[in-house]
């Protein structure tokens, strides 16, 4: 008692000797909070702007008049609502059971199956689209070229085009697996009183995940369905792809298409993204009534964590169902973009010498190629440094000062992840071509970068919070009692620290960047133009075989990255504890 009565004194003495805090580190969060909701503010506000972009702004109903008087806009509202409900219900199943087997059983293999599924979430998509477009064409597709050899099959027996198409993709990319990540941590959370008393009274194993596991992680599974939802909102190129050539549009390529006409429509694009930020909304709402006065502790002090569920003679089984399933919906489709991109006419396997590296050799002699790498390459470093600098610096002053308005600014920086990039992006090109940021930051790599920072913030923020929870603050105030100032105590003692967070946020932030088509495609210009890009302007032109081509250049460097990621992230851990 003595010790511990006479150190609180101590360390107040010592804390009133430090070199003060600098004055705008406690409305940092506030500042970074307000530009990562200004878009979005923007975006309502300009939905009512009836002026040309660039003019003065006259206000009025005429784009909400317009764009809801047409019967296309409903018909694209039920498309997008549909779609994301009926993937949202098949995957929501499927990930349950895999995450469960990855965190909770002894499943052989079951890290490599988690490693799987991170390459699921960064593999870019549109290459993986390209992919299925060769195995399940209607007219080319290899699966239905085979099945047609059967005597009792006339005609297609699969289509990638349309509903069930643009389901099965966004299934076989993102939808299962990123939910999977999401909820591996809190079902290894999980503490073990509850489920062993449901045991002891006689209940098996499958009865206790019913019962007591998937209940108790209500609050989880029911965010991480929401987060689901709206992260396949914000792919869009699947439907861009997949949905065009049958008639089928979702909001997210109707404002595509708004804002790319001759002349551009912002206003009814602006409105329609509203209406689908208000459904978010309102889906938050709903979110927090249901958690509103209930209990789902799964961890008490008296608690430990379950040991993993043996699954006896099932455990091979398990493994050889997610092996295989990894190997449909990964390794399949990485596996035809490659043949593709070697083929005279993409999916015309019939011909005498269906393969040539010509396509190969043309887009390397291409000097617009080679500008889209360094843009790129630009684009997603950039980001990496600046989001690993910014947010780093704004966790420390949510974590640290707790300054007023450091609750909401925590909430603010998680906005961006509730908005589907083609909302963030039309959001974002009002603002530039409304204000006097238009010439420096429209159609130009700082304006693409300040798109991709923004996006960034909510995970960045939170990776680094928790990073800094894990520190305790003796090691800052002894820096700074021998007279470091703040930045270098930030960057001397801090930064080595969290050098673990930093690397997995920096390449976070990197390989989203170098993946997403959809943040960018209202923003960029010729000049600008990211290597993702590219590959979707070849899309369009119908040159698939150079599609292709940049779609195994981004597919192999992306895998290859994370790969390296993983093993760099977990060395940097086991060094830091």
């Amino acid at each position: 008692m003595g010790a511990r009565a006479l150190s609180l004194p101590i360390r107040r003495r010592v804390r009133a000797g430090l070199r003060p805090l600098p004055s705008g580190l406690a409305l940092l969060p506030l500042v970074a909070g307000g530009v990562v909701v200004l878009p979005l503010i923007w975006l309502i506000v300009d939905s009512f702007n009836v002026a040309a972009p660039g003019h003065a702004a006259v206000y009025g109903l005429q784009n909400w008049t317009v764009a809801f008087r047409d019967h296309s806009t409903w018909v694209v509202l039920w498309n997008s609502i549909s779609l994301g409900v009926v993937r949202t219900i098949i995957a929501l199943p499927i990930a349950l059971v895999l995450t469960w087997l990855i965190a909770r059983t002894d499943m052989p293999g079951r890290g490599a199956i988690e490693m799987l599924c991170w390459l699921s979430i960064f593999a870019p998509v549109l290459p993986m689209t390209y992919g299925w477009i060769l195995l399940m064409d209607p007219d080319f597709g290899l699966i239905n070229s085979q099945l047609q050899r059967l005597p009792f099959i006339h005609g297609s027996v699969f289509s990638i085009y349309g509903f069930w198409g643009i389901t099965w993709v966004h299934l076989t990319t993102t939808t299962i697996a990123y939910p999977v990540v999401l909820m591996i941590p809190a079902f290894r959370r999980v503490g073990a009183a509850l489920e062993e008393a449901a045991r002891t009274c006689g209940a098996g194993m499958f009865a206790t995940v019913r019962y007591i596991t998937i209940p108790l992680l209500a609050p989880a599974i029911l965010l991480v369905t929401l987060l689901s939802f709206v992260i396949g909102l914000q792919v869009f190129e699947i439907e861009l792809v997949l949905g065009q050539p049958v008639g089928l549009w979702v909001y997210s390529t109707r404002i595509y298409d708004l804002a790319r006409d001759i002349p551009p429509h912002y206003g009814q694009a602006t409105a329609l993204g509203f209406v689908f930020l208000a459904l978010l909304l309102v889906l938050a709402a709903l979110y927090q009534w249901y958690l509103h006065g209930r209990s789902f502790v799964t961890v008490t002090g008296r608690g430990y964590l379950s040991a993993p569920v043996h699954l006896r003679a099932w455990r091979w089984l398990a493994t050889g169902i997610c092996t295989l399933f990894f190997a449909v919906t990964l390794a399949a489709p990485l596996a035809l973009l490659v043949v593709g991109s070697f083929m005279r006419r993409y999916g015309f396997f019939q011909l005498r010498n269906p393969f040539t590296i010509n396509h190969w050799l043309d887009l390397f002699n291409e000097p617009v190629f080679f500008s889209s790498v360094l843009n790129s390459l630009i684009l997603a470093t950039a980001t990496a440094v600046i989001v690993v600098l910014l947010y780093s610096a704004v966790a420390y002053s949510i974590v640290r000062t707790r300054a007023r308005g450091s609750r909401l600014a925590d909430t603010l920086m998680w906005l961006p992840w509730a908005v589907p990039g083609i909302l963030m992006s039309l959001g974002l090109l009002w603002l530039f071509l409304s204000t006097p940021l238009r010439a420096a930051l429209y159609g130009t790599l700082p304006g693409i970068i300040a798109a991709f920072v923004i996006r960034q913030s909510p995970l960045s923020t939170q990776f680094f919070k928790t990073a800094l929870m894990q520190v305790g603050p003796e090691l800052e105030e002894s820096a700074r009692v021998h007279g470091a100032s703040w930045l270098a105590m930030y960057r001397r003692v801090l930064l080595p620290l969290l050098a673990p967070t930093a690397v997995t946020v920096g390449l976070l932030a990197f390989l989203s960047s170098l993946r997403d088509i959809s943040t960018p495609v209202l923003l960029y210009n010729p000049q600008s133009r990211p290597l993702a890009i590219l590959m979707l302007e070849y899309t369009f032109a119908n040159e698939r075989e150079r599609g292709a081509a940049i779609g195994v250049l981004l597919a192999v460097f992306v895998l290859v990255v994370t790969l390296v990621a993983r093993s760099l992230g977990l060395r940097l851990a086991r060094e830091a504890s």
